[in-house]
């Protein structure tokens, strides 16, 4: 009996197993620090050839936003270099048209600011008697906590007078001006034949109609919506205008010119704008209700805008996720400064369209969207 059961025993199987999965390798480490290396490039390149790449990404949004108007001139039978040549006089005609007229509120505001800290001081005594008071005992701690009671020595550096400041800073704007003015003339006059050259080096015809669709995409949804933000954003700057106008705040078209301005850079724009208001309100008017109402009323109308407004004309396609917008702003206004900052949104809404002109990069463009 036991030596059939020893005989069953070992005729009988081993069982089945499935085959353990292949061992993952981790990644090579090397790839990684490369990876890394190359980032720090392009983070490095970006931030120290700002003086370069900032006209470049801002003429080529422009040229964007100008492209279909160009189209329509070629239409009536005027030739692309003519119609970029108008496109490029008119937007810096009106431009500047809008600087000569509000430079004289502005300055005149400029002017006032001696007097402007002299009316705040007064109108918050209250709060400025608490700060000085928290000032001062700070001050006392220090020289209970300092080392023997010691003065400590001060050293001012002297730099360059205001008006060499000032004398700088205008060449600048005025060669960032005329080189933007260059570039934008040459992406709306010959931005099509290097597109159409480029696409030809392609070798596979497939490749050829899918980037020459990829790019009339990204192109024709960046006009749209640019054209879309701008649009809203001047009927934001005129209601503003009239808001203010009809409560009697001082050079109402200035401070809507300033948020239609201000307003490409959502968030940061319209908080900085109901600062702004609520300063002039203080200026202007006696009593907490009329110097709230102000603030108040254009923090209402961006809350109309924002939530209601813009979404409903732009519709979901085009939206963009809030906490995207929020790190964009920061990153390009950490490596362009206001500049950059103005131009975060448009390159988020270009990056966008992008990954989801592009099938591996959907999933990212997804994450942007809202």
């Amino acid at each position: 009996m036991s030596d059939r059961t020893t005989d069953s025993t070992l005729d009988t199987p081993p069982p089945v197993t499935e085959p353990l999965p292949p061992a993952k390798h981790p990644r090579n480490p090397t790839a990684v620090a490369v990876m890394g290396l190359f980032v720090i490039a392009v983070l490095y390149t970006v931030y120290f050839g700002r003086d370069v790449l900032l006209p470049i990404a801002l003429a080529l949004i422009l040229s964007f936003l100008l492209r279909p108007l160009v189209r329509g001139l070629y239409r009536l039978r005027i030739p692309e270099g003519i119609g970029a040549a108008i496109m490029v006089l008119v937007v810096f005609g009106l431009v500047g048209a809008g600087i000569y007229t509000l430079t004289g509120p502005a300055t005149e505001w400029i002017d006032r600011v001696p007097r402007v800290m002299r009316e705040l001081e007064f109108k918050l005594g209250d709060l400025r008697d608490g700060l000085e008071r928290a000032r001062k005992a700070s001050q006392q701690i220090e020289r209970i906590a300092g080392p023997g009671g010691e003065a400590a020595r001060e050293v001012v550096v002297r730099g360059p007078s205001l008006a060499d400041q000032v004398l700088k800073q205008t060449e600048a704007v005025i060669a960032n001006v005329v080189i933007l003015m260059v570039l934008l003339y040459f992406f709306l006059a010959r931005g099509r034949q290097s597109l159409e050259a480029l696409i030809g080096t392609m070798r596979s015809i497939d490749d050829r109609v899918h980037y020459a669709m990829v790019a009339g995409t990204v192109q024709q949804n960046i006009a749209v919506y640019l054209a879309t933000i701008t649009a809203i954003n001047v009927v934001l700057g005129i209601a503003t205008a009239l808001l203010m106008w009809v409560q009697g705040m001082p050079n109402p078209a200035l401070w809507g010119a300033m948020i239609t301005f201000l307003n490409f850079i959502p968030f940061i724009g319209p908080a900085v704008m109901t600062a702004v208001l609520f300063l002039v309100s203080v200026l202007t008017f006696n009593g907490l209700f009329n110097i709230l109402a102000p603030p108040l009323s254009f923090v209402a109308l961006t809350m109309i805008e924002g939530n209601f407004l813009t979404p409903m004309i732009i519709g979901r396609r085009l939206s963009l996720n809030p906490i995207a917008v929020f790190v964009s702003i920061l990153f390009w206004g950490w490596m362009w400064g206001i500049p950059g900052a103005l131009l975060a949104v448009p390159i988020l809404a270009i990056f966008k369209i992008l990954c989801d002109a592009h099938e591996p990069a959907k999933a990212i463009g997804a994450l942007l969207g809202d």
